[in-house]
């Protein structure tokens, strides 16, 4: 059925059976045999046919709807493959480290390949304007000039606690809560300006103190205060005297985007890192 569905694709696409059968290489009175085969397996109508081509009927519109992403990312996957081209992507260390290899298994299939790293993503975002990567994931930044994005997923913040305190029994704690205790930020980035930002909103006058953000689960196990950790990185590492934990409501939170140097190239990526493909 696939052969036909594909070549339903491109009747609907040209609204017309002897245009789809010339892009299709076979005759016309063919196509219309495996279109009128493709309505009976399915049992309904695909088109109505007019004087001026063929007009896709309500089911038919509704499956061409449907179909038509799919069969584009099959295409371009093929495409892919055929050509071997390598995909440079651009990374963090927090992302490569504790997202990327969960998808190792597709990607290493796909020539796939980390060719730049920067601490702060949105450093990614003028590589991929230049073309000197081909895609990345930018923290909190749906769009960047003409280089198309979409939506990946939401990482919420969750609060790294000494486990001698008493809130580290709690199942989510509160940001008052966290608010009682020192406060370990890294030194600069996103995350430092969120967590400042909402310390003046609430008129925090307790202790801060500035880290790297890899030695700030270390100071949190030494009892100097509570950090706020990614929930990507968190549900893979255990810290020895630490416990993370939700925090209700939680004020801190970043979007991670997808972004790529096309359009097709996003959709296969994209795939790539949900299992879509």
């Amino acid at each position: 059925m696939l052969p036909r569905l594909n070549a339903f694709i491109k009747v609907a696409r040209k609204g017309s059976f002897t245009k789809a059968a010339k892009e299709l290489y076979i005759s016309q009175p063919a196509l219309s045999k495996q279109m009128k085969r493709l309505e009976e397996e399915l049992g309904f109508a695909l088109f109505d046919r007019t004087s001026s081509g063929v007009e896709l009927t309500e089911k038919g519109a509704g499956l061409y709807k449907e179909l038509s992403p799919l069969f584009e990312r099959i295409h371009h996957t093929v495409k892919h493959f055929q050509s071997s081209e390598e995909i440079r992507f651009g990374s963090t260390p927090m992302i490569t480290t504790y997202f990327l290899h969960e998808h190792y298994e597709r990607l290493q299939h796909a020539n796939f390949r980390v060719t730049e790293v920067k601490d702060d993503s949105q450093e990614l975002s003028p590589l991929l304007e230049k073309r000197q990567i081909d895609a990345a994931i930018i923290q909190d930044i749906p769009t960047y000039k003409t280089v198309p994005s979409s939506h990946l997923f939401t990482d919420e913040f969750y609060a790294a606690i000494p486990i001698q305190s008493p809130f580290s029994l709690k199942k989510e704690v509160t940001i008052e809560e966290c608010f009682t205790y020192p406060q370990i930020i890294p030194s600069q980035g996103a995350l430092s300006d969120k967590i400042r930002a909402v310390m003046n909103e609430r008129n925090f006058a307790g202790e801060v103190v500035t880290a790297q953000y890899h030695a700030m689960a270390g100071l949190v196990s030494l009892g100097v205060g509570i950090a706020y950790l990614p929930h990507v990185m968190v549900r893979q590492i255990e810290f020895r005297g630490v416990a993370f934990l939700p925090i209700q409501d939680s004020p801190f939170k970043r979007e991670m985007y997808l972004c790529a140097r096309n359009e097709n190239l996003l959709a296969y990526v994209k795939g790539l890192l949900t299992g879509d493909n």
